[in-house]
């Protein structure tokens, strides 16, 4: 792969900028206290052991350890700049489009200059510092409205739909297997917090699009959520875009039973809520697998999203 010497030098910047960010007086008193975990190496090696749910105890214990900083979230803060001084070495090889690279590097450059109002998320027990974590590990990939992280279609899930066949069908005979697939996430830093764009849908469709032409191993995209339900399309029309685009460009979506009240879909929403309070909204969790040859071909008809 030829790496673009551009983004060599974007990287460049952000490891610099992590650099300077760990000497600020806020954090330079952190580095003594993560002992073997105060290289860049050591420190990505250690949060690639976080995950969407968990914390290493490792993690844990530099924060107990560190009281007198522990409102600064100044450990976590420190092991993020660290590793992220390594990955951004990393970025300009991975198979990737140049825009998803640059959007590591606008990560990067984040985590050395966070908003006041987004500190608190830096916490080991935060979800928000999980996928920042994930992030700067390698392991989910900026592609704008939406990030995505490599996964597979838990067999299980062939128990709860009515649609098996179908379900097993597409997944064999259309996406070539269960595994790898990328999975899509909201970014919760988003530009439009409050909404999702279908516009900036498929931006990151198409950003993922290219990744899939970069790694013929992975067989394409699933999406699994309430989002993704005909329930939520009829109650939220302004949603629909989120299973029709897809299905328009040739996916399978399919129904895979109740989500629990704690999902989400009663928070944006004053008319989802009162349906749901009335009985006439009980979301599912929605399916879509889109094949990488599908996903591909929509991206090739649609240039204008490359951005």
């Amino acid at each position: 792969m030829i790496v673009d010497p551009g983004i060599q030098e974007r990287l460049a910047r952000t490891a610099q900028a992590a650099r300077r960010a760990l000497q600020d007086s806020a954090l330079e008193q952190v580095l003594p206290g993560l002992g073997a975990y105060a290289e860049p190496l050591a420190a990505f090696q250690l949060l690639l052991r976080v995950t969407a749910t968990e914390t290493p105890e490792e993690l844990r214990q530099l924060c107990d350890s560190n009281p007198q900083i522990a409102e600064s979230n100044g450990v976590e803060r420190s092991l993020l700049l660290l590793a992220s001084q390594h990955a951004a070495s990393q970025v300009p090889a991975l198979p990737i489009s140049h825009r998803v690279k640059q959007l590591f590097a606008d990560e990067f450059d984040f985590y050395a200059n966070p908003s006041p109002a987004w500190i608190p998320h830096f916490r080991h027990a935060d979800l928000r510092y999980r996928e920042m974590a994930r992030i700067a590990t390698l392991r989910r990939f900026p592609a704008g409205q939406f990030h995505w992280e490599i996964t597979g279609l838990p067999k299980s899930w062939l128990l709860q739909t009515p649609r098996v066949l179908t379900l097993l069908s597409h997944v064999i005979g259309r996406m070539g297997g269960f595994a790898p697939l990328f999975e899509f996430h909201i970014n919760s830093r988003r530009k439009n917090r409050l909404v999702l764009l279908e516009k900036e849908g498929n931006i990151s469709y198409y950003r993922t699009a290219q990744a899939l032409a970069m790694q013929p191993q992975v067989k394409g995209l699933m999406l699994a959520s309430w989002l993704y339900c005909e329930g939520t399309a009829k109650v939220s029309p302004h949603l629909a875009w989120l299973r029709t685009v897809p299905q328009n460009g040739g996916a399978l979506a399919v129904d895979l039973g109740p989500v629990p009240e704690d999902a989400g879909f009663l928070t944006g929403s004053e008319e989802r809520r009162l349906l749901y309070q009335q009985g006439a909204y009980r979301p599912r969790m929605g399916c879509v697998l889109w094949a990488r040859r599908d996903l591909i071909a929509w991206a090739e008809q649609h240039p204008e999203f490359d951005q």
